[in-house]
C-alpha cells in the first residue's frame, strides 16, 4: 500500500495544533492575549493549512485518500480566520489526524486480476461459465 512519507508528521502537526488551540482558550480567558501571543497561535494554524495543502497534492499523486488532509485544511483554516472557532477546529483536526494516520488506497480493485477469457459469461467474480 502506498503512503506519503509525510503522513506521520502532518498528522502529528494536526494533533499539536489541537493542543495549541485548546491552550489559546486559557490565554484568552486570562486576558493575556496580546498581539504576539495571537500571532503565535495564528502562525501555527496557517502553517497547518499549508502543510495539509501539500498533503492533498501528495495524496492525489499517490492515489490515496484525501479525506484527512482536506479536513486538516478546514480545521486549521477555521482557527486561522478567528479564534472563536477553536472548538470546531479542534474536533475537525482530531478527525483529520485519524484519517491521515489510517490512509488507504482509493483504488482497491486495481490489485485484483480478472482472468475472464470471454466477458459475456463472466459474472464479475472471475468465474467463467460456458467456456
Amino acid at each position: 500500500m502506498k503512503k506519503s512519507k509525510y503522513d506521520l508528521w502532518i498528522g502529528a502537526i494536526n494533533l499539536i495544533n489541537c493542543c495549541l488551540f485548546i491552550c489559546s482558550w486559557f490565554a484568552i480567558f486570562g486576558a493575556d492575549f496580546t498581539a504576539k501571543i495571537a500571532f503565535f497561535f495564528y502562525l501555527f494554524a496557517w502553517i497547518g493549512v499549508i502543510l495539509n495543502e501539500i498533503a492533498i497534492v501528495q495524496s492525489h499523486n499517490l492515489s490515496i485518500s484525501l479525506v484527512g488532509p482536506i479536513l486538516g485544511v478546514i480545521g486549521n483554516a477555521l482557527y486561522g480566520f478567528t479564534a472563536v472557532l477553536a472548538l470546531p477546529a479542534v474536533i475537525i483536526n482530531i478527525i483529520s489526524a485519524f484519517f491521515i494516520f489510517m490512509q488507504h488506497n482509493i483504488r482497491k480493485k486495481d490489485n485484483q486480476i480478472n482472468f475472464s477469457i470471454n466477458p459475456i459469461y463472466n459474472d464479475g467474480r472471475g468465474d467463467n461459465y460456458g467456456i
